[in-house]
């Protein structure tokens, strides 16, 4: 069959290929429960510009690609950030989030191991969810506690409201510190973080992760060179 997780699989293109594979069955749930977007699970690719922009952050995220499972187990807490839209931080977050999720789909039990939250979807909905109950919050607040990676997607492209803020920090705020992994995207440089999420959510975060500033041109519609 056509198998969407056949990345470095062993059966790949054998007779023995099929939907009751347990390793198909893992993985669809896995990525079915992190709520990264299907058109996302396809092998990704990414490049560098010819002036070499991003070529340090790159580099530095390969390296904690090869060792995904240690840095997550280890807590590990980025910031991406640039101010062009479309350069690779969303792309490498999820390139991030999938790594992990083959490099521990054979001996985890099924349970949502990856939350991909894009902030502003989020947002929209928790406040819808006040009338009419969202399946969507319902996940996300059901998982954010017990699952090991969040991806925090597009975080702080508004100024929060009170509600939002501190809803926002009382879910952040547990996660680093209880030591559980995560990835922040945001067009905000980070010392402006505090104008859109007020001081305390701002500090936790900035504070507490690994800043990367993505500076490379819009990439977006480009034909993309290095696979994954």
């Amino acid at each position: 069959m056509e198998c969407k997780f056949n990345i470095n699989c062993k059966l790949k293109d054998s007779d023995y290929c099929s939907e009751s594979c347990e390793r198909y069955i893992k993985l669809d749930y896995l990525f079915k429960n992190s709520l990264i977007p299907n058109e996302s699970i396809s092998p990704t690719s990414l490049f560098i510009d010819s002036d070499g922009s991003d070529r340090e952050v790159f580099n530095y995220l390969k390296s904690v690609q090869s060792n995904i499972k240690d840095a997550v187990k280890g807590g590990i807490n980025l910031y991406l950030f640039s101010q062009t839209p479309g350069n690779g931080k969303t792309s490498w977050s999820i390139r991030l989030s999938k790594a992990y999720l083959y490099s521990i789909w054979s001996d985890c039990n099924l349970e949502p191991k990856i939350l991909f939250i894009n902030v502003p979807r989020y947002l929209l909905e928790l406040k819808s969810n006040i009338d009419e109950k969202s399946d969507y919050i319902y996940h996300i607040k059901h998982n954010i506690t017990k699952c090991d990676l969040v991806v925090w997607d597009d975080i702080a492209t508004k100024s929060a409201t009170e509600f939002e803020h501190e809803h926002l920090l009382s879910m952040i705020d547990y996660r680093l510190y209880n030591k559980k992994s995560n990835i922040f995207t945001s067009n905000i440089l980070p010392e402006e973080l505090h104008n859109m999420l007020g001081s305390r959510l701002a500090s936790r975060i900035v504070n507490e992760s690994r800043l990367l500033h993505f500076i490379g041109r819009d990439k977006r519609g480009l034909e993309w060179k290095i696979k994954s």
